[in-house]
């Protein structure tokens, strides 16, 4: 027989015709979300490796003015990267700049034209200061602009540092825009300097030699970038990630001074960013790229999520792109935070938590079945270790847990009540005692195997909660925290150079201060508020601002002020529906239709999960609507199904809306989304960052959140 060979494009038509035109949708929408996201976080310019300087140190660099031709080209403007700095935040840190001859015989260092450039840490409340100095490339000095100038015999730098920090890198630019040559080991400097004045410079490039990685200060000189906005900027919150980094890239090296890291989130959250500042380096694009690759599989999430919830595609990807286009995706989640990382693994954890509890344990396949359970506490263990507070989200999964072990129970005795009731209508018209007596052992037999599967079934499900919940937990805790066991040696031991605390201590003391805030920025006290606040979105978040008198230019991080509204009638619309359904009669009330398991079982989880995000935050303070990103996606979840709910109960009559038929429900729907759609266009210049002129953005967005933050209402 001949064998027909399928050619590549019918099996590609194949491969797709698999899925349906909403998954298609949906798929289209996760990937345009990325493609956008990456395109829009900011670009390669990383400042390559870190020299970490001292307290009280300094390092030179030698400066070769020369140009193609020979010519020698004076210095111009002096561009800066320092990361770290390890003294208090919002304290301020300054660092000089000297100049020397190379053709003098002996040194003399003098700081005029050049001097001295004051750093806040994160931010500062004096003036004359650099603010967001932290990682972000900064014109330390603009010889044009201040009109001084340094002469190309001034060929030897000197940089000296007041405290322990790391500097990224430093760059000289010319007159003509060029980077300058520049040079720290003498085996580069030797070959520049005259024979008769080597025994006076090469003592201070050995000394420069000396110190481990002061070639780190000119490793990226190609990379730097200037600029006011977000894309070329990193936000303060940022800061504390690379800062988390950048302690576990320190390895067991002490750190006189006040160690400074980030503590809000747990081990895992930084070795994550980690993987994108690794392969990308230490730049915008590096530190986000993460956070946008988890942001787009929640959206993914989020349809697979709604098709399961409310068994049908079109409502799936409503919940897709209502979580795509909902303010906090394209702010929070294009930065390099860890909240999309806890949303992620939280919204996985309930999403095969919630398959268990649909669909229990099949007695034909115990173990692939029971591997919901499994996957869902090995994605909450995975939550755990990226910020110990997912803690809360245990209350949801368990109780759903619960619920799913009763389901499973009940189908058990509806089981045996089902052999039971067989052998008896059999027994019942038997004449024969002996067949009588073989139906009853037949029965006996099938009960003995019911009873055993159920019981085996039942210790996969509490094998695998054990296993993932407990034993997974405690066990990506502990690997996770093992890259940073230094950072918290630097952070909770009196004497870092002598620890006597041991490492399960270290871990519980950093556990400790993840359930506290203590990520103090600029924009905190004005962004905080009560997390209860998420409910109606009173306040939007600022989270980066480089606005001036005439023009606006801020990133905010703001729940779609029309979704928030909507989401709220729907968990209020949803409530009532569900105390409505219990109070009559429950599956034989007058609430009760073929529709009510599906919107019951919707509720219970969206409320689960809702009311659990909520607590992650209800104790700690400072929070704002950043932390609200997790409990946002949930929310969403209320308007796709006060929707459902309403659409499938509407009884209407179909008319025809631009081609195609839609119910009441389906005309108020769309009217309402295309609210969403225009607050969600006259939002894109703050979930951007796009400066614009005051007056424009008041009438844009300033109206969009309800309270005053100081940064975001203008």
């Amino acid at each position: 027989m001949a064998t027909i060979k399928t050619s590549k494009k019918e099996k590609v038509n194949s491969f797709f015709a698999k899925y349906s035109k909403c998954a298609k949708a949906a798929a289209i929408v996760v990937l345009a979300f990325f493609v956008l996201g990456a395109c829009t976080i900011g670009g390669f310019d990383s400042p390559g490796k870190s020299y970490f300087a001292a307290g009280d140190s300094t390092a030179v660099i030698y400066l070769d003015y020369n140009d193609d031709s020979g010519s020698a080209v004076a210095l111009d403007k002096i561009y800066l990267n320092v990361g770290a700095i390890y003294g208090d935040v919002g304290a301020d840190s300054t660092i000089t700049f000297r100049h020397a001859s190379a053709t003098l015989s002996s040194l003399s260092w003098s700081t005029s034209s050049l001097g001295s450039l004051k750093l806040g840490n994160l931010y500062s409340t004096t003036a004359d200061v650099v603010l967001n100095a932290n990682y972000n490339w900064i014109k330390a000095f603009d010889l044009t602009e201040s009109g001084k100038s340094v002469s190309t015999t001034r060929k030897i730098i000197q940089m000296s540092f007041p405290g322990d920090m790391l500097v990224n890198e430093v760059v000289f630019v010319d007159k003509n825009g060029d980077v300058i040559p520049a040079y720290t080991s003498w085996d580069d400097v030797r070959g520049f300097i005259s024979e008769s004045n080597h025994s006076v410079y090469r003592d201070i490039f050995n000394a420069n030699d000396k110190r481990e990685g002061v070639e780190n200060l000119l490793d990226a000189q190609e990379n730097y970038k200037t600029g006011s906005t977000v894309y070329s900027n990193f936000t303060q919150d940022e800061m504390y990630t690379l800062m988390q980094i950048d302690g576990i890239l320190l390895g067991n090296r002490t750190v006189e001074d006040n160690y400074i890291t980030g503590t809000d989130s747990g081990p895992l959250a930084p070795l994550l960013s980690m993987v994108g500042v690794l392969v990308f380096g230490k730049s915008k694009f590096g530190l986000r790229i993460m956070s946008v690759l988890f942001t787009a599989a929640l959206i993914a999430v989020a349809y697979l999520f709604g098709k399961r919830l409310f068994k049908s595609d079109a409502f799936g990807l409503l919940f897709a792109v209502l979580a795509a286009g909902g303010g906090l995706a394209l702010t929070v989640g294009r930065l390099g935070l860890y909240f999309p990382f806890l949303a992620l693994f939280a919204a996985l954890a309930y999403y095969f938590m919630f398959k268990f509890f649909e669909n229990g344990i099949s007695d034909e396949s115990p173990v692939k079945s029971g591997c919901n359970v499994l996957v869902s506490g090995l994605m909450f263990a995975l939550a755990f270790a990226v910020d110990p507070k997912a803690v809360y989200l245990a209350i949801g999964l368990i109780a759903l847990l619960g619920l799913g072990a009763v389901k499973q129970a009940r189908r058990h005795s509806e089981e045996l009540r089902a052999a039971r009731k067989e052998m008896s209508d059999k027994n019942l018209r038997e004449p024969s005692g002996a067949v009588m007596q073989e139906n009853i052992d037949a029965c006996e037999r099938k009960e003995r195997a019911l009873r055993s599967a159920y019981v085996y079934n039942s210790k996969i499900m509490y094998v695998f909660f054990f296993v993932a919940f407990i034993a997974a937990s405690v066990l990506f805790y502990v690997l996770a925290s093992l890259p940073s066991y230094y950072s918290y040696v630097r952070l909770y031991e009196a004497d870092p150079e002598n620890p006597v605390l041991g490492i399960f201590r270290l871990i519980g003391n950093a556990m400790a201060d993840a359930f506290g805030s203590g990520g103090v920025t600029q924009f905190t006290e004005g962004n905080a508020m009560s997390a209860f606040g998420w409910f109606i979105g009173l306040k939007g978040a600022t989270l980066y601002s480089s606005s001036t008198d005439s023009v606006y230019s801020a990133l905010n991080a703001q729940f779609n002020v029309a979704m928030a509204i909507t989401a709220a009638v729907g968990f209020v619309f949803t409530s009532a529906y569900a105390i409505l359904y219990a109070v009559t009669g429950g599956a034989k009330g007058s609430y009760a239709s073929k529709h009510s398991p599906v919107i019951l079982r919707a509720y219970a989880v969206l409320a689960l999960g809702l009311v659990c995000s909520l607590l992650q935050f209800v104790f700690v303070g400072n929070v704002s609507a950043v932390q609200g990103y997790l409990f946002d996606f949930f929310y969403t979840g209320f308007i796709v199904l006060m929707f459902y709910t309403s659409y499938v109960h509407d009884g209407s009559k179909k008319s025809l809306v631009l081609g195609v038929p839609m119910n009441t429900t389906a005309k108020v729907m769309a009217a309402v989304l295309a609210v969403y759609a225009v607050i969600f266009a006259l939002s894109v210049p703050m979930y951007f960052g796009i400066p614009l002129a005051a007056a424009a953005a008041t009438g844009m967005f300033g109206w969009t959140t309800f309270l005053n933050n100081g940064y975001y209402r203008i």
